[in-house]
């Protein structure tokens, strides 16, 4: 396995450049879904004094600094956007990704957020890699150049699925299906009286998976096939036999968080999809 072997020969197994290449260009697609969808909803005046954001930045840094950030949010998104449109697109992809990672670095002084965390790690990892590309163009080279990247970026995407599944775990309210249920039928409740649509339940998923006894026994079997699911992937998608079966369960799983919250995880689920091409030397 090109993962294990990286390892003995200190990050000099050839892998082929156009895995991160590829990963780049993807990235770039999460980062800019993510900072577009974040304009949507008066995203653009978000921090403006007067607003919750700005008042809450207040009670937890002070004026000046809540000020300081009110002031410098406009141009970092309008900077991060263009940037993230950058890395896409292969246009000095390293610089690129620099003010993306920094633009998310951002973002988390307002919204801490461990998807963000994720993206911005994943983001990262370019930045070590030795052959990026340029343009759309894709190399056919073998070599050691991006080793090191990939090897980082598959780590960070194992950690995620199995940290999460020890998260999950020690949670009894997740294990008994009571955080699904109370999640999307309380956003069913309360979804009239937000200003914008945030959420869209099937009329026969919430008949489904209702918030009955019957519906949380449901709920808890779901909550456990997720778990059973992000312990198999990460190993899966290493073996070529069953790895198309691992990349079609990881689309349809990923499919199932964003329709939690469509918005909010998109960016993410593309993100952790994309990392899928990186599992293959």
């Amino acid at each position: 396995m090109w993962f294990l072997d990286s390892i003995a020969s200190g990050f000099s197994t050839p892998t082929s450049e156009s895995r991160v290449q590829y990963f780049r260009i993807l990235i770039g697609v999460a980062c800019f879904a993510k900072f577009s969808l974040a304009l949507l909803y008066r995203g653009w005046y978000r921090l403006e004094r007067g607003g919750y954001t700005h008042h809450a930045l207040q009670q937890r840094m002070g004026k000046d600094q809540a000020d300081l950030i009110s002031a410098t949010y406009r141009p970092v998104i309008a900077i991060r956007l263009l940037a993230s449109i950058a890395v896409t697109c292969g246009i000095s992809p390293r610089i690129s990704a620099l003010l993306v990672l920094g633009g998310l670095f951002y973002e988390l002084i307002y919204e801490y957020r461990y998807n963000t965390i994720y993206i911005a790690l994943m983001v990262a990892c370019l930045l070590p890699a030795g052959n990026l590309g340029n343009g759309f163009t894709i190399s056919d080279q073998i070599s050691s150049a991006n080793t090191w990247a990939q090897f980082l970026a598959v780590l960070i995407t194992i950690d995620l699925y199995w940290n999460g599944v020890w998260l999950k775990v020690r949670s009894p309210q997740f294990m008994s299906g009571l955080l699904l249920a109370q999640f999307v039928h309380g956003a069913e409740e309360v979804k009239d009286r937000l200003p914008y649509r945030e959420f869209f339940y099937p009329r026969a998923l919430l008949k489904a998976l209702d918030d009955s006894p019957a519906g949380i026994r449901k709920w808890r079997l779901s909550a456990q096939a997720t778990i059973i699911l992000e312990l198999a992937i990460p190993i899966a998608l290493f073996v070529p036999q069953v790895r198309p079966w691992a990349i079609s369960i990881g689309i349809i799983l990923h499919t199932a968080f964003a329709l939690l919250k469509p918005r909010g995880i998109i960016g993410f689920s593309i993100a952790t999809l994309a990392s899928y091409i990186l599992f293959v030397p």
